[in-house]
C-alpha cells in the first residue's frame, strides 16, 4: 500500500508546495527586518521555485525507475 506510485506522487507535491511556501515566507520576514519590500520575497520566490522544481523532479525519476522496476528486483 505505502509503495503505491500514489502516494510518491502525493509526496512530490508536497515537497514542491513547502519548498516553494517556506522560501517565500522566510523572503517575507526578511523583507519586514529590512525593509526592502518586496525585493528579498521575489528573490526567495525564485530560489524556493528553481529547489522545488529540481528536487520534485529527482523524486518523479526515482519514481518512475522504482516503478518501472521488475518485481524479483
Amino acid at each position: 500500500m505505502w509503495n503505491s506510485p500514489s502516494f510518491g506522487l502525493l509526496g512530490i507535491g508536497s515537497y514542491l508546495a513547502t519548498a516553494i511556501v517556506g522560501l517565500t515566507l522566510v523572503g517575507h520576514f526578511l523583507d519586514l527586518r529590512f525593509e526592502t519590500e518586496p525585493v528579498l520575497t521575489l528573490v526567495f520566490l525564485v530560489m524556493g521555485l528553481a529547489a522545488g522544481f529540481y528536487g520534485a523532479y529527482r523524486q518523479l525519476m526515482q519514481l518512475v525507475e522504482r516503478t518501472n522496476r521488475p518485481d524479483g528486483e
